[in-house]
């Protein structure tokens, strides 16, 4: 019985993704915006937070590490999609991954992404 739990856990993790594996896929939009990085980091997180799919809130998790900003979705164990926002000049760049690289996200995700890079 414990092998068939164990077994039954693994195959669980192993569906999991971490921020560092989101990060090896290349963005699927990188954009500079003319805006702060926290402004529109900020932006993002309540955008996801107010974006319904499939019955629920995506949700946005905003981490702060020096002046870069990053909003993971939907939480930190296995989140699905991250935008890395760092200043670049007066403004900011953003980066925005789906860890899925066979899948495309929602067009309402990508879509906050790139309203709050304006």
């Amino acid at each position: 019985m414990r092998s068939v739990v164990a077994g039954l856990a693994v195959i669980l993790l192993a569906g999991c993704s971490s921020v560092g594996d989101i990060r090896k896929n290349p963005p699927l939009l990188e954009i500079e915006s003319k805006h702060s990085a926290k402004a529109v980091a900020e932006c993002i997180r309540d955008g996801w937070q107010a974006t319904d799919l499939v019955g629920g809130s995506l949700g946005g998790i905003l981490q702060t590490s020096g002046d870069r900003y990053t909003v993971i979705a939907p939480n930190p164990e296995n989140p699905w999609h991250l935008a890395d926002v760092d200043p670049k000049g007066i403004g900011s760049l953003v980066r925005y991954h789906f860890f899925r690289t066979w899948q495309s996200p929602s067009d309402k995700i990508s879509g906050v992404v790139s309203a709050c890079s304006r």
